[in-house]
């Protein structure tokens, strides 16, 4: 049997073998303990903000492995003492009298312990992890905490984001939405209280800005047991608490979301069935939504013409932008009744016009259509001349002003040398373009007398050099 040969050595010198994989036990107690300490001996009064400024003086010089235990800081800082499984308090070791859980369940109370979190979080910015993970923990754990436990985790989960410490919405709030805290209602009362405080503060903008950062703006009715999830169970029990920001921001969101499903209601039945789609069925269709979800006639009309256009734009892929306006064109005159029935009052009508103005800046292809647009909906009686000069004079939009003004011009001189002249707000708009009854180009122009101005419509010739007759125009 062979034996390895040793290497010769020199006499006197000692070989030092490489430590490698040193493993460092796990011991979160030791650290608890050790930070229960500092906290203890920086205490010399009552007033909690000033003890922990001392005791962060004695940490910074402290060496203590935070970024492996910065969880245990922040149990400590909420409990007292490390959290075990369920949400229990450790009961090793002397824990910490002053925290969280055991101050009053009020904001100025757990305010400077937030102000402490920032603190640690601004000279150590990988504690921001530590703290979601704790905050989850706590979430989670609801459920064993009594409802004054909650109302403080929740006051201390406000300020929190309130005070911009640095914790990340998506993070920590879609833990919300676990299902049997959400069935037995432990979160509807921890949401509540969490928005009472946030409101205290901040406004309700800022909240909903929150809640979209983690995915929630359109899910308030999930923090609801299954059965209780309605508008109207939504709207008492916030009213109930005294959150009627929180009720009138919801409800003109769903307002919203309710003119956004009409419009594309609109869009898909004009889509589906071209002009070929009766009236008849797609105007009480439109009253039975407006009905259902309490929408203002002047909603209903913006709706009604924006998903006239949706329907258009969205099929005029490959086609050129003349192809586009014609569609369009042909599209609002073929459903201008529509319009009509919901824009009965010079008030609305003028709202109408602003929508037309607005949809003709911000897509491009009708951007040389506006008159044409109002044009129609003259002629088909949508709106009328109090509108109209009301809209030239101050009703419009700021978007393409001075261009959509400059394009109406024409029309706003003919109703004035009507007005001098007698005839009245009765005259169609044929009369502006020379058209005749039926609302069809003709060959001849037609000067205004005594106004100074030669407005002519467009000849037959004109208008097939466009590419398509008086008739399909419909002008």
């Amino acid at each position: 049997m062979s034996t390895k040969e040793e290497k010769p050595q020199l006499a006197g010198v000692r070989l030092k073998t490489r430590k490698r994989n040193i493993v460092v036990p796990h011991d979160p107690q030791s650290f608890a303990e050790a930070v229960i300490a500092v906290l203890g001996d920086a205490q010399e009064s009552d007033d909690i903000e000033r003890t922990l400024d001392a005791a962060n003086k004695i940490l910074d010089s402290a060496e203590l492995d935070f970024s492996r235990y910065g969880d245990v800081l922040f149990e400590v800082a909420f409990a007292g003492a490390r959290l075990t499984t369920g949400g229990n308090v450790s009961h090793e070791g002397k824990p910490l009298e002053f925290n969280i859980l055991a101050s009053p369940a009020e904001t100025a109370a757990i305010v400077p312990y937030i102000k402490w979190f920032q603190t640690m979080i601004r000279r150590r910015p990988f504690l921001v992890k530590s703290l979601e993970n704790t905050l989850i923990k706590l979430i989670l754990s609801l459920e064993f905490y009594d409802d004054l436990g909650r109302k403080k985790i929740a006051i201390a989960l406000a300020r929190i984001f309130c005070m911009k410490v640095g914790v990340l919405p998506d993070r920590v709030l879609p833990t919300l939405l676990e299902d049997r805290l959400v069935q037995k209602g432990t979160i509807l009362q921890f949401t509540t209280e969490f928005y009472v405080d946030f409101l205290s503060s901040d406004s309700v903008e800022t909240l909903m800005e929150t809640l979209r950062k983690a995915r929630l703006e359109g899910r308030l009715l999930e923090f609801f047991p299954q059965q209780k999830q309605s508008w109207a169970d939504f709207e008492d029990h916030f009213n109930a608490a005294g959150l009627k920001t929180l009720v009138e921001y919801s409800r003109r969101k769903l307002y919203d979301a309710h003119c956004a499903e009409l419009r594309a209601f609109v869009r898909d039945t004009v889509a589906e069935g071209g002009e070929g789609a009766a009236l008849g069925a797609l105007v009480p269709a439109m009253q039975a939504r407006q009905e259902e979800w309490s929408l203002a006639d002047g909603d209903v009309a913006r709706a009604a013409f924006l998903g006239l256009a949706d329907s258009v734009l969205a099929s005029a892929i490959g086609r050129n932008q003349q192809q586009v306006q014609f569609n369009v064109l042909r599209t609002v005159r073929h459903y201008a009744p529509a319009l009509a029935r919901f824009a009965r009052a010079p008030r609305l009508e003028a709202a109408l016009l602003q929508t037309v103005q607005v949809t003709c800046y911000e897509e491009s292809r009708l951007l040389k259509i506006f008159k044409d647009i109002v044009k129609i909906l003259y002629d088909c009686e949508v709106i009328g001349e109090t509108a109209i000069r009301h809209w030239y004079t101050k009703g419009s939009n700021a978007k393409g002003r001075n261009v959509f003004l400059q394009d109406m011009q024409p029309f706003m001189q003919w109703c004035a040398c009507c007005a001098r002249g007698g005839g009245g707000s009765g005259r169609r708009l044929h009369h502006v373009c020379g058209c005749g009854a039926e609302g069809r180009p003709t060959k001849n122009r037609k000067v205004l007398a005594g106004s100074g101005e030669e407005i002519a419509s467009l000849s037959v010739q004109d208008w097939q050099q466009r590419g398509c007759d008086g008739q399909e125009r419909g002008l």
